[in-house]
């Protein structure tokens, strides 16, 4: 747990002046590797045969292992400056609420943060003990100000410290392998550590800032009236209907959804998923062939939709629609042979947007968005996975999955698995609920 005194004695503005140190030393290294490159270029441009050839591959090589370091060196100054400012500000907000603010109220703060209000005279008085209940509440203000900012603290600095890591990382492998490419040729893929993308919310109704008339609750009746027959007759819209009965739940907790199940039943969605692995493991096949025996990977995300095809099932357009695709991967190589574990993840934002409409019945938007302008359904983010293994020659990637694989979470309990045992396994009862999701809504 991050503390005050932890706080104090920490200075972030130290990791910008570093930052802007290491960017001046990078500077000062890639002008001496051009340098030497033009002199190379100098001596051996009337040079013929191996002599020059070789001159000119080691002045080349030079030059490629500068790029990367300079890209990694680039990027760790960006991250200490970005970091450095933010951290500044949170200490500085901090300690002026610890320091001014509540210490000029009279409060006692202690180093994890909690507040103690001060004994307010004659507290055995009406007017007394009024007084006091207004310094116990504003003590547990302070309180909660105080240990929201501490975990924002210690939140960024875990984040600062888990990226910096990873830079440091990259240097130890150009350390051995100064000439090992960062990214993969299409720039889709870089080697380190699983980076989840950012989600967009793009609401266009905007969650509980209408008022509710009576038509619109006898359209909440309808719709509701919807999905219990939808749940109740709709087995194929298993999904789709858990999707939107967690609409209703208007507490826009995740959800997680089976995404080996869309692999199996949506043609669109199980072509998205091998053509991300398949990219996915010609840029590990290329990184081998640099001379990486063990690493990981992370790749950009692929708009799924947009990029590529729709899904093509009623259940999987009502329950995802449109989401976002990226893949992170462990790869191992042995001899000639490459082994890679790859996840493909799923992202969406459940929401309904102006102008849309549903396509297999054509709905409008307009109507269930209504219901999160009044306040009654929520949008909410899902996620799903899957793993695949993986195994070739090295310098032969395969085209697409060939082995089995597993799914996080495989069956989203009391959220989408039906009790009737369409697709469940799970028996006549309700399942015991996945706590990523919402309440628990037996079918």
């Amino acid at each position: 747990m991050t503390t005050i005194a932890h706080v104090r004695g920490c200075v972030p503005t130290s990791m910008g002046t570093f930052g802007s140190e290491l960017h001046a030393r990078n500077a000062d290294f890639i002008e001496h590797v051009d340098q030497m490159g033009r002199d190379v270029a100098d001596v051996v441009q009337h040079w013929r045969g191996a002599g020059a050839t070789a001159a000119s591959a080691r002045a080349l090589g030079e030059r490629m292992a500068a790029t990367n370091i300079d890209e990694v060196a680039a990027a760790l100054v960006v991250l200490f400056d970005s970091y450095g400012k933010q951290l500044d500000g949170t200490r500085t907000t901090l300690l002026n609420v610890v320091d001014k603010e509540a210490a000029g109220a009279g409060m006692a703060v202690a180093d994890d943060g909690s507040v103690t209000a001060p004994q307010y005279p004659q507290s055995g008085t009406l007017v007394g003990q009024i007084m006091q209940s207004r310094l116990v509440q504003q003590a547990a203000d302070f309180e909660a100000e105080i240990k929201g900012l501490l975990k924002s603290f210690g939140d960024d600095e875990k984040q600062a410290a888990d990226m910096l890591q990873q830079g440091v990382g990259f240097l130890k492998i150009l350390q051995k392998a100064p000439t090992t490419p960062m990214y993969s040729a299409d720039g889709r893929y870089k080697l380190g550590a699983p980076e989840r993308p950012g989600l967009e919310h793009d609401d266009t109704f905007l969650y509980n800032t209408k008022e509710g008339t009576f038509d619109d609750w006898l359209s909440k009746v309808s719709w509701q009236g919807k999905l219990l027959g939808g749940e109740m007759i709709r087995s194929d819209l298993d999904d789709a209907t858990a999707m939107y009965a967690h609409y209703w739940d208007n507490d826009g907790k995740p959800i997680g959804f089976d995404f080996s199940e869309a692999y199996r039943e949506d043609g669109a969605i199980k072509d998205a998923v091998d053509d991300e692995i398949r990219r996915s493991a010609a840029a590990a096949d290329m990184f081998a062939r640099a001379g990486n025996k063990e690493f990981r990977m992370t790749g950009k995300p692929t708009s799924i939709g947009k990029d590529t095809a729709y899904p093509e099932t009623e259940n999987w357009q009502k329950a995802v629609g449109g989401y976002q695709q990226w893949s992170s991967s462990n790869v191992r190589v042995e001899g000639n042979r490459v082994t890679m574990d790859v996840t493909v993840n799923a992202d969406d934002y459940y929401n309904f947007d102006k102008g849309k409409s549903d396509m297999a019945t054509g709905a409008s938007d307009q109507e269930n968005g209504r219901f999160a302008e009044v306040g009654w359904a929520r949008p909410f983010e899902s996620h799903g996975s899957l793993t695949r293994t993986i195994s070739w020659e090295m310098g032969n990637p395969p085209a697409h999955a060939d082995s089995g694989g597993t799914s996080d979470p495989e069956r989203n309990a009391g959220r989408e698995d039906r009790t009737d045992n369409r697709d469940s396994g799970d028996g006549k009862r309700a399942p015991d609920n996945n706590r990523d999701t919402g309440g628990t809504r037996p079918k």
